[in-house]
């Protein structure tokens, strides 16, 4: 059985805390599902997944030992099979101005462009948890071979919509801002809209692929 705990943080906040490093697949489903339900409830005013933790902030309406038992429940009944994740396709032009860390990129990894764009392109990722800037989705998980650190030296601007990767992860940046990711590709797809309801359009747990623009590596 998982180790977790839920408790009140502050005055309104609710909090569900998986105390493990790395979650299984199973585990990760149920928690995404979790964090469907809370959407579901329209009783917070965010709803904050990271990696083994999912934190909400009620309405002031709301009593706040009321909904922590009805999280403790939820968490306990919930099945992983009752997540299904969005899938969402990506239009991705690669290198050059759009990808410009592309070649170091190859380099690096003993590659050829061509081959980094096949492998990164290959795959599907799921969403694991959002932070950094608003709409920021962590992907995971990265082909090894494509696995490398941070720029030593962040970048003081990152365009929106750059195609970037670290370590294990691979994500687009939603709005410009300093970033230290390897940016290898861009995307004109707007994964953050303010006026929306929902203004992340990537949620945790939902699976996105990325296609090569038929432009091909600039």
């Amino acid at each position: 059985m998982t180790n977790n705990k839920t408790y009140i943080l502050g005055e309104r906040a609710l909090v569900l805390e998986i105390f493990q490093t790395h979650l299984s697949q199973h585990q990760q489903n149920k928690l995404f599902a979790l964090h469907a339900w809370m959407r579901e409830q329209k009783v917070f005013i965010d709803i904050v997944p990271a990696k083994t933790t999912i934190t909400g902030y009620l309405m002031h309406s709301q009593d706040p030992e009321y909904w922590l038992d009805r999280l403790r429940e939820a968490w306990e009944d919930i099945e992983p099979e009752a997540f299904q994740p969005t899938v969402h396709q990506i239009i991705t032009r690669y290198g050059k101005s759009d990808g410009p860390d592309l070649d170091s990129v190859a380099s690096l990894t003993g590659l050829n462009p061509s081959q980094v764009v096949e492998l990164h392109s290959g795959q599907s990722y799921q969403v694991k948890f959002l932070g950094f800037l608003p709409g920021f989705a962590y992907l995971g998980d990265l082909n090894p071979k494509l696995h490398l650190p941070r720029l030593d030296t962040p970048r003081t601007h990152v365009p929106s919509g750059s195609v970037a990767i670290a370590q294990d992860l691979t994500a687009v940046y939603p709005s410009e801002s300093p970033g230290g990711w390897r940016l290898i590709g861009h995307t004109d797809t707007v994964l953050f809209n303010h006026q929306l309801e929902s203004p992340s359009i990537l949620q945790p747990g939902d699976v996105v692929k990325f296609i090569p623009s038929t432009e091909g590596i600039c």
